[in-house]
């Protein structure tokens, strides 16, 4: 806008006039922007963890036992006018462990699988059944020992008929875990070899028991024969 001073003669109003515009002009402020509309807040999703650990967001419609039925999340960022109804996706029950619903609860579909731990060394990992009750077996003949079963058993002879039912006793009962002596003791966790290998060392101990107890009598029988010798001559 471009002012002029008025020509002398004009009456002093008007310059004030135009002086009192001019001010106007200069101190109004400027006009507001318009901002622009906030983006419509995205809608609250389920979430569904897979087994091998991806994550889809999206809102689940049907579980079945065999299908779980989910419309995906839309895009972030797609204009509000773009939005079209997304297709039903569908997922194996089998794959995907669990379900993180919007509400904040969750439910669990398949729980992973979790590999057996190796027993020992792993030499267990490739054999069967029967071949790790071989091994049980073989290795209780190996490394169970039981000699104070035989040495208790000799002498219980000495002690007559209480000896005897002691012998019996003892050989009846079960190696104790501590005296199996198996070379690696968390091979006996094996259901297969861990019987196994008990089993073999319960028969271990009843003949070293009464091997014992026939060793005591032996001893006994050959003291009185030397005795007897001894004195007839």
């Amino acid at each position: 806008m471009r002012f002029s001073l008025p020509p002398c003669g004009q009456p002093i109003g008007l310059v004030l006039s135009l002086l009192f515009s001019l001010m106007l002009v200069l101190t109004s402020p400027a006009p507001a922007q318009t901002a622009a509309p906030a983006p419509p807040p995205m809608p609250a999703t389920d979430v569904i963890l897979r087994l091998d650990g991806e994550e889809v967001a999206g809102r689940v419609l049907l579980i079945t036992p065999t299908e779980l039925r989910y419309l995906p999340a839309p895009v972030a960022g797609t204009p509000a006018g773009a939005a079209t109804t997304p297709d039903t996706l569908r997922l194996p029950v089998a794959a995907v462990f669990l379900v993180r619903y919007a509400n904040g609860t969750r439910e669990v579909l398949t729980r992973p699988l979790v590999a057996a731990p190796l027993l020992g060394d792993g030499r267990l990992d490739t054999l069967s059944g029967p071949e790790r009750q071989r091994l049980g077996r073989s290795d209780a003949r190996r490394y169970y020992r039981g000699r104070s079963v035989f040495w208790g058993s000799a002498g219980a002879f000495w002690l007559g008929v209480p000896g005897l039912v002691g012998t019996a006793i003892v050989s009846s009962r079960p190696v104790p875990a501590p005296q199996l002596r198996a070379p690696l003791p968390v091979l006996l966790q094996d259901s297969d070899y861990g019987a196994a290998y008990q089993q073999q060392a319960n028969r271990l101990k009843r003949g070293k028991a009464w091997a014992g107890y026939g060793t005591g009598a032996a001893i006994l029988l050959g003291a009185v024969y030397l005795t007897l010798l001894s004195e007839q001559q």
